[in-house]
């Protein structure tokens, strides 16, 4: 009676190692390569500085729409083609004479 006691018991024990097994041997991967697959489907905008503001020519559903949009409103963040690109404007300097105009694209 005490054999089938100790088996019971290391069966027991093999089937609690046997599940805790695979979360035991997972494991952490600190670095990788990942790859990305896609394709442009429209031509960047185009930017034309003026004197108090930039043409911004962007090509949208198969014609290109141009805007004149102020260096204020480009400062403000407003977005003239808000389903195509984001405009921001920040000063780079405390003189406030140069400037840095991002188009983030969606």
């Amino acid at each position: 009676m005490a054999a089938s006691i100790v088996k019971s018991i290391i069966s027991a024990g093999i089937v609690v190692l046997s599940a805790l097994t695979p979360a035991l041997a997972a494991t952490t991967v600190n670095g990788g390569v990942i790859h990305f697959r896609g394709a442009i489907v429209e031509d960047p905008c185009e930017i034309s500085p003026h004197n108090n503001q930039f043409a911004l020519s962007c090509p949208h559903e198969g014609r290109v729409q141009t805007t004149q949009v102020s260096y204020g409103d480009a400062l403000r963040g407003h977005n003239p083609y808000p389903d195509v690109a984001t405009v921001s404007m920040k000063y780079i300097n405390p003189e406030k004479t140069l400037a840095v105009l991002q188009v983030s694209y969606r």
